[in-house]
């Protein structure tokens, strides 16, 4: 019986192609003004690098981690992506993902796993009006560990009380969130977005 589930944030409960370029115009500005070189030649660098990552690894990498390669700190990029942009400009209240979450606390706790930074996280939660849905939302800043580090999703395991055995982790990449959650023990269900997760009470409910 699942006990609890964990949501991954971007891509999972919501999609939205203006953030996405958002995040990568700020990706490109960090690296530029960290290694004082044009905006276009940091865009060609980081573009380049994910390439070569996606050719090892066989998966799109975040923007995080790319700019991690460049040995930019996690803080760095952080502070950089909450002063270039807000995505409450950008998002608004998904109400069949809501009604699907009111229906699913009512017999299982919800999380947030996300690699992203705490005021961002609060930011993309108030835009979709979904605060007071999750028991506990584990950010960058939670542990300062990212995913797909195991540790981050044993220590949220942890955090919640539960067993992985019992969590739920509810995501849409397969190496970031999906793998290692598996590899814990955790059960997994993939999603392409929000849409995905609006008839998730009722598959839980015909599993059990």
């Amino acid at each position: 019986m699942i006990k609890a589930i964990i949501f991954d944030m971007d891509g999972t409960l919501y999609t939205n192609t203006d953030i996405k370029d958002q995040f990568a115009k700020a990706a490109y500005y960090t690296l530029a003004k960290s290694d004082n070189i044009p905006i276009d030649q940091a865009q060609d660098l980081i573009e380049e690098r994910r390439a070569e990552l996606k050719a090892k690894s066989g998966f799109p990498v975040p923007y995080t981690l790319t700019l991690k390669s460049f040995d930019i700190p996690i803080k760095v990029w952080h502070k950089e992506n909450i002063a270039f942009f807000d995505p409450r400009n950008f998002l608004h209240k998904d109400e069949k993902l809501k009604a699907s979450l009111v229906k699913l606390k009512k017999n299982h706790r919800l999380a947030v796993m996300t690699n992203n930074n705490r005021i961002q996280t609060e930011r993309v939660i108030e835009a979709l009006e979904l605060d007071g849905l999750f028991d506990r939302v584990f950010t960058f800043n939670s542990f300062e560990i990212l995913k797909p580090k195991l540790e981050f999703f044993k220590k949220a395991a942890a955090e919640l009380g539960i067993q992985p055995k019992v969590c739920l982790y509810v995501g849409n990449r397969y190496d970031v969130d999906l793998q290692p959650a598996q590899e814990i023990g955790m059960q997994i269900f993939k999603v392409e977005g929000p849409e995905d997760i609006y008839d998730l009470a009722n598959r839980i409910l015909k599993k059990e």
